[in-house]
């Protein structure tokens, strides 16, 4: 034979594999000579597609003398035409098999897409295991360790020349907003310093300029894709914009210096401008200080780093250079930043790999209660195929073959269930994104995505199908064609067990997310010790910030402007800190951590703050910008009777505590509230505060925007709602609110539609009882209580086993929150309520139209 006019040898192998060694020899030769005719006519490929289909046209099952994993046409389109032939004549059952099915697959999609984005932050730079993030542990007299990556400045440059596993010291503070204009165009964005190695540290990846030299220029600036479509058009790369400059804040010129792609929205790393770092560290002489802890270091390790070894060289630098250290440093692997960020008490407990782990396993309960449903209706209707089963065993089908026959069953039904299951989310993923907050999208070029939902389908079909199965195959051939087959007492027990789990479950995502919609009311109405409504922010600016005095009072004068103030931070995310405080009798030994917030006059006044004791900061008193104002919290731990008049020095500044203001919140409520100090302090203010009047928001805008622009007219205008902060620091809590929420509603619609099927087989089987009793004069009422009662005791069953499970889970969870609501029994007693109500509502319309039928008729057919 020809050479180019051979089959595929592959094809010969899976012959003599499958065949009998006597068909070989009779058949093999006709198949060479009918490929070398067809080659010639048809060409090689049609050729080789032939023989393939012409041996699988002489597979025979009876050639299969060993035990092996086969799948071949034949057999295939009978498991196929048999399940399609089965899946018609009990309609309602694969209805609700593959409702269920489908339903469950689509949340549990939902679920890994989500899943693997939240694994994918921090997880695209080349050196990603090499990256790490310096931080310290820090202790205080009041026992307690707090956690922080900012870190002192002059220790980047040490660690880079005294500890060889480190090869790079990126020094970067917080990325901020800044004003870019060019011409007339002026848009805010997110900018940030970095070093001259940050574009060849992390795999950010560069359009234009090289990343060796991008920051090397002090007047320099690198922009992003967006940055530069803006200023320059959707073709700036024809326009030669290196070199190009931009206005920042109204007050310096920078250099284009290169452009870079925009950055992934799954990087902890955030920005559209990156400037250097060296004007910004001279400006700022006292970041030299190793006692100042202003700035985050990334660190880049050689490959055979010991992290061990490496951690303890780091914290005998920081020993021998900074006095009197108490501090332990550490290097924390960047790519754990975002999904291990908690620590509590010097050790890390978690962070959002706790929403990840908790939703994986929502996803593996949707799953197994999806699942669940397919095997009670499948053994539950076990008899209707007992014969079928006995003919075939009869015929010579071995179990092996019927197994493989009812679990082929199941994977067609799981796979029609998955292609549905792959329409809903496609459908509903917007929505999906709008409730996560994301932009989750799925590339059906990624073979990723595919297999990802072909193996959840094979695996959901396969537990699916697997026990049924096997209890199908298993019957015995003369029991059941001399018609005395009935299900086993020991399957109806497994199958109330399934029910009891499948509840359980459902019942386990109720308590979570009763307790999770608690806690989120809770947080949304908590008083937070100021009035976080109707109060705007904007940034302090051009002539607002050099004629703030004017800008107040022309403020003043506005309908709908209740009043106005200024601040350093937002006061309820205080981040600036410091231990230095002292007054007369503190312990020199004692450490106290005081937060610090630098205001303008009437802050107090404009955050509806309440005064406990002495008074605010005021004009009158011309020294008030040495005295200060403290919380309660502060004040017991300084711990005098009446701290008015005492003298305070911090900062080498001393002056009077002038008022005590009560406690309010000014970090997440998963942390106590610590000692503060408000300084007046009107030159280190960065952040203006409106206080608009209720009912009249469009008219107190509306007049803030007007003298705003009439100060600013080349500034953009826009302002932040203090409220909508609020909302963005817990969106994480009220995002899995959302899901909880979702994920246990489904999860409960799944268990009834299980529920409802296994209720009408039920009352299907129980009719020659039901009509017997009716004869003897049972009432409709008694025979619907007797058809539900043995579901209402599996339901409480289950609420028993879930209940405690569910105490402990959710008990842990609210533990993670310093202000928290307790575990309350209403939600146990409502969430057991509910699924005795609608298991109820699920099984009593089978119950009602069975304990009406007319019983004469029932007992004819029977």
């Amino acid at each position: 034979m020809h050479p180019q006019h051979r089959p595929p040898a592959w094809a010969d192998r899976f012959l003599e594999w499958f065949c009998d060694a006597e068909l070989i020899d009779e058949i093999q030769g006709d198949l060479h000579e009918d490929y070398q005719r067809y080659a010639t006519e048809k060409g090689h490929f049609r050729a080789d597609v032939k023989y393939v289909w012409d041996v699988l046209r002489f597979f025979r099952p009876s050639s299969f003398s060993t035990p092996r994993i086969y799948w071949y046409p034949v057999m295939l389109k009978n498991y196929f035409t048999s399940a399609m032939r089965n899946f018609g004549r009990q309609k309602a059952f694969t209805f609700i098999n593959m409702l269920g099915l489908s339903v469950g697959l689509a949340c549990s999609m939902f679920i890994l897409l989500w899943v693997q984005d939240e694994l994918s932050y921090n997880a695209f730079h080349q050196e990603g295991d090499q990256l790490h993030r310096l931080m310290r542990h820090v202790s205080f007299s009041s026992g307690e360790t707090y956690t922080w990556s900012a870190v002192p400045m002059p220790s980047a440059k040490l660690m880079e020349q005294e500890i060889p596993e480190i090869l790079d010291a990126e020094l970067m503070p917080w990325d901020d907003e800044v004003l870019v204009s060019k011409g007339d165009s002026a848009f805010r964005e997110n900018g940030r310093y970095a070093d001259q190695a940050f574009f060849s540290i992390f795999s950010f990846p560069l359009l234009e300029g090289n990343a060796e030299e991008v920051l090397t220029d002090p007047s320099g600036v690198v922009i992003s894709e967006t940055v530069a479509e803006k200023f320059f058009g959707s073709g700036w790369q024809a326009t030669g914009i290196l070199g190009q400059t931009l206005r920042i804040d109204q007050n310096r010129d920078v250099k284009i210096t290169g452009v870079f792609a925009d950055i992934s929205r799954n990087s902890s790393i955030q920005g559209d401008l990156v400037f250097p770092i060296k004007p910004w560290l001279d400006d700022r002489p006292w970041l030299e200080h190793w006692g100042n802890n202003s700035l985050e270091i990334y660190l880049r390790l050689t490959p055979d780093a010991e992290m061990a070894s490496v951690n303890q060289k780091i914290q005998d630098l920081m020993d021998r250079n900074m006095e009197g250290n108490t501090a332990v440093f550490f290097a924390q692997p960047f790519e754990d930043m975002y999904l291990w960020g908690e620590y509590r008490d010097g050790k890390l407990v978690g962070g959002r790999i706790d929403y990840v782990n908790i939703f994986g396993f929502v996803s593996l309960f949707l799953i197994l209660i999806a699942a669940i449903n397919f095997m009670n209706l499948s053994t539950a209707r076990s008899g209707l195929r007992a014969r079928e089963i006995g003919i075939r065993k009869v015929a010579g089908a071995q179990k092996g073959a019927l197994v493989q026959q009812f679990l082929g069953e199941s994977l067609i039904l799981a796979m029609l269930a998955t292609g549905l299951a792959v329409l809903m989310v496609e459908l509903l993923l917007p929505s999906f994104n709008e409730i996560v907050s994301k932009e989750i999208s799925i590339s059906y070029a990624d073979p990723r995505y595919l297999l990802s939902f072909l193996g959840l389908g094979l695996f959901t079909g396969i537990l699916s199908g697997i026990y049924p199965a096997f209890v199908l195959s298993s019957f015995n051939i003369v029991q059941v064609l001399k018609g005395n087959f009935s299900t086993s007492t020991k399957g109806g027990q497994l199958r109330k067990g399934l029910v009891v789990f499948q509840f359980a479950l459902s019942i386990l995502l109720i308590i979570g997310t009763l307790t999770t919609y608690s806690q989120i009311q809770y947080i949304q109405n908590k008083n937070l010790g100021l009035d976080k409504d109707n109060l705007v922010y904007l940034p302090m600016e051009g002539a607002v910030e050099s004629q703030f005095a004017a800008f107040k009072a022309e403020l003043l004068k506005q309908e709908g402007i209740l009043g106005v103030s200024a601040a350093s931070q937002n006061p309820l995310r205080v981040g600036n800190s410091t231990s230095d405080p002292t007054w007369p009798g503190k312990d020199p030994e004692a450490a106290l951590l005081f937060s610090i917030i630098n205001t303008k006059l009437d802050f107090v006044e404009t955050m509806k703050m309440k005064m406990k004791e002495g008074r605010t900061h005021q004009a009158s008193f011309g020294t008030d910008t040495l005295n200060y104002v403290i919380n309660e919290a502060a004040a017991k731990a300084i711990g005098v009777e009446n701290p008015i008049g005492l003298e305070v020095e911090f900062w080498e500044q001393k002056g009077q505590v002038i008022g005590v203001v009560e406690d309010f919140h000014f970090s997440s409520l998963r942390s106590k509230i610590d000692p503060l100090i408000m300084r007046y302090d009107p030159d280190e203010t960065w952040l203006v505060y409106v206080r608009l009047e209720g009912g009249k928001l469009e008219e107190g805008l509306a007049s803030l925007e007007k003298v705003y622009n009439e100060f600013n007219p080349t500034y953009p205008f826009s302002y932040t709602f203090l409220d909508e902060h609020f909302q963005r620091t817990y969106r994480s809590e009220f995002t899995i609110g959302k899901l909880a929420n979702a994920f246990a509603t489904i999860a409960i619609f799944i268990s009834c539609l299980g529920l409802f099927g296994l209720a009408s087989f039920t009352a299907e089987r129980r009719t020659r009882e039901i009509g017997i009793r009716k004869v003897l004069g049972a009432s409709t009422g008694k025979l619907v209580l007797l058809l539900s009662l043995d579901f209402t005791k599996l339901v409480g069953i289950a609420f028993l086993i879930a209940a405690p499970i569910a105490y402990y889970v959710m008990d842990r969870w609210l533990g993670g929150y310093e202000y928290h609501v307790p575990m309350q029994i209403w939600v146990f007693a409502l969430a057991g309520l509910v699924s005795l109500l609608i298991a109820w509502l699920t099984i009593g319309y089978q119950s009602i139209r069975t304990a009406m039928a007319d019983p004469v008729k029932s007992l004819r057919t029977e």
